[in-house]
């Protein structure tokens, strides 16, 4: 059996080929298939599964577009998707040419939750596609169903590792969906997307903890927001997206096709921040691309809002087209090169000398725009903590002139953006955060 290993950077996500005898075997497919088609035809295999570990909170799935291309859909009985699929449970097997996917039930992460068990022809485990079960130094967000489901998943999750520490050899490969980016991991920390079980078995917390108490205790440790889009996406993966066969292109745009377009289309500008505040179309949204864009995106942009992107050139707008698709932004109308455009708004940015100075003398309000964690967890005395993940809920709030930070730039940056929407100067902290303005504070005590 050979795997091979697809990586959504704008999702922290991994999707999975399995090849064996001419046959494939596509797991937890991201939406835009061609990179599948691509590597199946390469390795001379067909694709005749498609494979899901579980509903996907974070993303639609391909399942529906690889299945247009005759592959059968194969997911968690418990799932009860409403389109043809075949439904499996524990000690199902699915057979790929001379190997086999062996399913067993992994509830925790959500409660269809399964696992699949990569056996060879001759009876070997040769790895594990765990999808948010066990991940690299960790395990799949056990809040994302809501705080009443939190505690009877958390259980879950833990002795679904006990139950996998049995199944998979020390020898074999832990091949998670989720990882480092993921909204769906309990740790930001990139530790790799795969790797043996021998070294999960010393630092994943659900297996080198001693007791439940222990990994419950560091598992809920963490309490990072739900970005907004997810509610989205476990219903419309149920009904089955729509098939659109590629992602959509979008249609360059001239400069008066743009700034023409109605009230109702979020420009979004996904340059670098720098690049945006030296100058930009008034109006414009900022948010760079990123790792967690996605997030972003749907903490700022209401659901599937109609979409024009400012970008550097055709190849960043089409990727940013597609990655929007995958989490179902499917109405970008077009984009258009900054480098074409009369970018005649500008952002005066701050300086962590200035924030601090800010925050002893109370001469101008500041923004510390950190998530909920990071503002308990290390506050910034004097500032006004409010969380990122709900700013289109406090801005209508502020008025006049602020100061805004963060922790490195890039969520004060978007917050000042959104702000200035609405009419208020914001200079935002956009070369570091929080732990320069504490440095810069000290420097003046001296």
């Amino acid at each position: 059996m050979k795997t091979v290993q697809f990586v959504a950077e704008a999702l922290g996500d991994a999707s999975y080929l399995v090849v064996s005898g001419g046959e494939a075997a596509v797991i937890d497919p991201q939406r835009d298939i061609r990179p599948f088609v691509k590597a199946a035809r390469e390795h001379g295999a067909e694709i005749r599964y498609v494979v899901e570990t579980h509903v996907h909170n974070d993303y639609l799935s391909g399942g529906r577009e690889l299945a247009a291309l005759g592959a059968e859909v194969i997911a968690p009985a418990a799932g009860k998707l409403e389109f043809p699929h075949r439904p499996v449970e524990d000690g199902d097997v699915v057979t790929v040419g001379d190997g086999k996917l062996v399913v067993t039930a992994a509830p925790g992460h959500t409660y269809e939750h399964v696992a699949y068990l990569g056996v060879t022809a001759g009876g070997e485990v040769r790895g594990a596609f765990t999808g948010g079960a066990l991940l690299m130094a960790a395990v799949g967000r056990t809040d994302l169903l809501g705080r009443e489901h939190t505690e009877a998943l958390t259980r879950l999750q833990w002795e679904t590792a006990q139950k996998l520490r049995k199944l998979v050899p020390a020898s074999a490969d832990v091949l998670p969906t989720h990882g480092a980016g993921s909204f769906c991991s309990t740790t930001g920390a990139d530790l790799g997307r795969c790797g043996p079980m021998a070294v999960e078995l010393l630092r994943n917390p659900a297996l080198a903890a001693k007791s439940y108490e222990e990994f419950r205790a560091l598992h809920l440790a963490s309490e990072m927001p739900i970005p907004r889009y997810y509610q989205y996406m476990a219903p419309i993966n149920r009904r089955g997206p729509r098939v659109y066969g590629e992602p959509p292109r979008p249609e360059r745009l001239s400069e008066g096709a743009l700034v023409g377009l109605g009230s109702d289309t979020w420009v979004i500008d996904v340059r670098r921040r720098e690049d945006y505040a030296a100058g930009h179309l008034p109006g414009s949204l900022e948010i760079e691309e990123s790792g967690s864009m996605l997030a972003y995106v749907g903490w700022l942009v209401p659901f599937d809002a109609p979409i024009a992107l400012v970008a550097y050139d055709r190849v960043q707008a089409e990727r940013v087209t597609v990655d929007l698709f995958r989490i179902g932004y499917e109405h970008v109308v077009g984009w258009a090169p900054a480098a074409e455009l009369v970018l005649g708004a500008r952002t005066e940015t701050a300086s962590a000398e200035e924030i601090a100075e800010a925050l002893r003398s109370g001469g101008v309000p500041v923004l510390d725009v950190r998530y909920e964690q990071e503002l308990r967890d290390e506050p910034l005395p004097g500032a006004r903590p409010l969380p990122f993940d709900r700013l289109p809920e406090w801005a209508p709030g502020v008025e006049g002139a602020v100061l805004v930070s963060c922790a490195s730039g890039q969520r004060a940056a978007m917050a000042a953006s959104y702000l200035e929407r609405r009419g208020v100067v914001a200079r935002p902290f956009i070369a570091g955060g929080a732990a320069d303005v504490r440095r810069a504070a000290m420097a003046r005590m001296r």
